[in-house]
């Protein structure tokens, strides 16, 4: 007999989270046999907590193909844990109340390494009070720190992004630096993680003699060793352009900036930012040079303009797998990114315990960058290059890309009223 889907989305978006929705959806609808309706949570558990849910059965043909290259999450990640269970059962009892009244039997989580420790406590816990649950995690993160996987989908995508973006400033810097601007540092997001940051020197492939410094979040920031390169590179081309990672931290491992700190009931989270900014004000006060920094931010992620086909393909073939892992009878695993061909580029996903990735942290390996960890190396170039490759169609209406918004109709609305706190 088959059983009701749930799927939801998690954590930061990526510019191609939604196709693996819209995998999700048309791999579960293809087999009538085991899955019945498939919902949609907005808003991440957030919206499995308040009950706001939504049919994906009804939506059209062509609104599904609009889901495959909607930027954004099309149903709204969240960025909330579970709290333990002894700390709030009442958590565990509604999700569990709201998946009894649904009949869901299967639950797809679309998020990051931190988002399956959700997903596991979730399936647990429901099947613990007699109600079992099919508990599928989907991948997805621009970081690219999910441990095990050859990469994530989203990360080849942001990676186009951002070494687009530096080859185009590039060569406005290029064109200016002799009586304007002559250092320009760009940030990077990933946290703890420099994937991002080590993604900007794709440029090399294009201008393979740039004056570009790469600084990872995995080597600890030098003052001084930093300074003295940009003089270097100004002295020999005449300007210098810097990416770096947004987690930046000194030899004392203390963080170069930090935009905020956000305080829940439980914990307190660190939002970084503002690295690229001190870097410029550093080199203009040390060299007396006009400096520029750019943060990016958002733009980095939710670009759909920018998106790579391979990893276009990675997001709707980590939906479809998932499905597919709850067919054959998995529960609690993570289908991941296993490369099969290093000459083609072609790969395939296996399934790992959910739990094995939970929380851990893929970081750039050392064989990455060079001895003064401020360059890649070849073997970067030969990992990076191949996630970028290919785009995808894209329209423009009126001058401007084709993004409309979806206007989902939740669900009316049949069990107590339920607010998190947060």
């Amino acid at each position: 007999m088959s059983k009701n889907v749930l799927y939801a989305q998690a954590g930061g978006i990526t510019a191609v989270i939604n196709a693996s929705a819209a995998a999700v959806l048309e791999t579960a609808q293809s087999h009538p046999e085991k899955f019945g309706t498939v919902y949609a949570a907005i808003n991440g558990i957030v919206g499995v907590l308040e009950e706001r849910l939504v049919d994906m059965s009804q939506l059209s043909a062509s609104q599904v193909e609009q889901l495959k290259t909607h930027p954004g999450a099309a149903f709204e990640a969240c960025r909330f844990d579970l709290d333990p269970l002894e700390d709030n059962p009442e958590q565990y009892e509604r999700v569990l109340t709201v998946f009894k009244h649904y009949d869901i039997g299967y639950f797809f989580y679309n998020g990051g390494n931190g988002s399956m420790v959700t997903a596991q406590k979730v399936a647990d816990y429901c099947t613990s009070q007699g109600h079992p649950v099919t508990c599928i995690g989907v991948a997805k993160t621009i970081d690219n720190d999910l441990d095990i996987s050859h990469c994530s989908p989203g990360f080849g995508s942001a990676a186009k992004f951002i070494a687009s973006s530096l080859l185009e400033v590039n060569m406005d810097l290029k064109s200016m630096h002799n009586t304007s601007t002559k250092f320009l540092a760009f940030e990077a997001m990933g946290r703890n993680t420099g994937w991002l940051t080590i993604a900007g020197g794709l440029i090399k492939n294009a201008v393979p003699d740039i004056p570009l410094l790469i600084l990872p979040a995995e080597r600890a920031f030098n003052k001084q060793k930093f300074l003295t390169r940009v003089q270097q590179l100004f002295d020999e081309k005449g300007y210098c352009l810097c990416v770096v990672s947004e987690g930046l931290q000194d030899e004392q491992g203390n963080y170069v900036s930090i935009a905020n700190i956000e305080h829940t009931h439980l914990q307190d989270y660190t939002q970084l930012g503002g690295v690229a900014d001190a870097l410029s004000h550093m080199v203009a006060q040390e060299t007396g040079v006009k400096t520029h920094s750019i943060t990016p931010d958002y733009l980095q992620r939710s670009a759909s303009h920018f998106v790579s086909k391979t990893d276009w393909q990675m997001a709707y073939d980590a939906g479809k797998a998932a499905v597919i892992a709850a067919m054959n009878g998995e529960h609690g695993v993570l289908p991941i990114i296993e490369m099969t061909s290093d000459s083609s580029f072609t790969w395939r996903f296996t399934n790992v315990d959910l739990m094995t990735v939970a929380d851990l942290e893929k970081t750039v390996p050392d064989h990455f960058l060079t001895p003064d960890g401020m360059d890649i190396t070849q073997a970067a170039l030969d990992y990076l290059t191949p996630l970028i490759q290919g785009e995808m169609p894209f329209t423009y209406t009126n001058g401007l890309p084709d993004i409309r918004l979806f206007n989902f109709s939740l669900l009316p609305q049949q069990l107590a009223p339920y607010k998190i706190v947060k």
